[in-house]
């Protein structure tokens, strides 16, 4: 998905890309040295991590404001899952100061009794049902179900969703050997804990990126991490992309019927400064040696 975000918006951002012995994907660069006297900073997280159409990812802000090299693992529709399946990330993430993992979406690495999504990605498999040997975008396959389902069996399903998330972002904290910091960041908070019954409407349950993650699923998954950080605006998401080369506002067309005029698709650019604030007193103080756990 990394080249594809070069492919389609390098005219919009230069995402210096790159690629390590062993990692399976093309990485957002500056590209530091692996080996200094300075401190670095890892992050896993999908494409908001990344920073598509950004030219200044949190990742990178973060970097410049601790005097760190970074080491920026972001890999557009990335769930958990999709980083435990390839253990040469965590190698290099135990040889940087800290790591920071963003909240991915729910609805990616999907593992329930309907689906299943082999590479770990936004993809995913069909098992059963009247969508039974179909792949599809997480996103569509649930609105299907939720059409084609008994409320009660659909509702169970989702259940069994956040569940397994919760269970791979634990085993991918169990994997990280430095200090690691959990980042949820978004247009909305988390989604509150109500009680889902035959009334829930698909967007009281599914909710927009990052989908289908409640309050009491980051409180659970904060306790696998040494610090928590929330991030939640809706600042700078109506601004247009703009053509680094021309200066002109200019459009992604992704299909014959979506379109991305403005910074509404992942996190907005001002987003991305707020995070890198909100991280800043965190991240510098475990670079200090003066780690204290919190939620912020």
């Amino acid at each position: 998905m990394t080249m594809n975000y070069h492919f389609e918006s390098s005219h919009i951002a230069d995402y210096d890309l790159y690629t390590l012995p062993g990692i399976g994907f093309t990485l957002r660069g500056p590209r530091w040295p692996l080996h200094a006297s300075t401190p670095s900073i890892s992050f896993l997280g999908a494409a908001q991590t990344f920073g598509a159409f950004c030219k200044y990812p949190f990742a990178n802000l973060i970097g410049e404001m601790c005097s760190a090299r970074v080491l920026n693992l972001g890999r557009g529709g990335a769930g958990p899952g999709y980083y435990l399946k390839q253990p040469k990330v965590f190698e290099y993430v135990n040889t940087t100061k800290c790591c920071i993992v963003q909240v991915m979406s729910a609805r990616s690495s999907i593992e329930n009794s309907y689906m299943t999504a082999p590479y770990g990605l936004a993809s995913v498999e069909i098992k059963k049902g009247q969508l039974a040997g179909q792949t599809l975008i997480g996103h569509n396959a649930f609105q299907k179900l939720f059409e084609e389902l008994p409320r009660g069996e659909f509702l169970d399903l989702i259940r069994q969703t956040r569940e397994a998330y919760i269970e791979q972002m634990i085993d991918l904290s169990a994997q990280i050997k430095v200090p690691k910091v959990l980042l949820y960041v978004g247009r909305n908070e988390p989604l509150t804990d109500a009680t889902l019954d035959e009334n829930s409407k698909f967007s009281d349950i599914f909710g927009i990126h990052p989908h289908m993650i409640t309050k009491s699923m980051v409180a659970r998954m904060g306790a696998h991490f040494d610090q928590t950080v929330i991030v939640h605006g809706s600042e700078g998401f109506d601004q247009r992309l703009m053509s680094r080369f021309t200066g002109e506002f200019v459009s992604v067309k992704r299909s014959e019927t979506y379109t991305v005029n403005s910074h509404d698709a992942y996190i907005s650019p001002t987003l991305h400064v707020k995070a890198a604030q909100e991280l800043y007193p965190t991240i510098s103080a475990i670079i200090r040696g003066r780690s204290n756990a919190q939620t912020r």
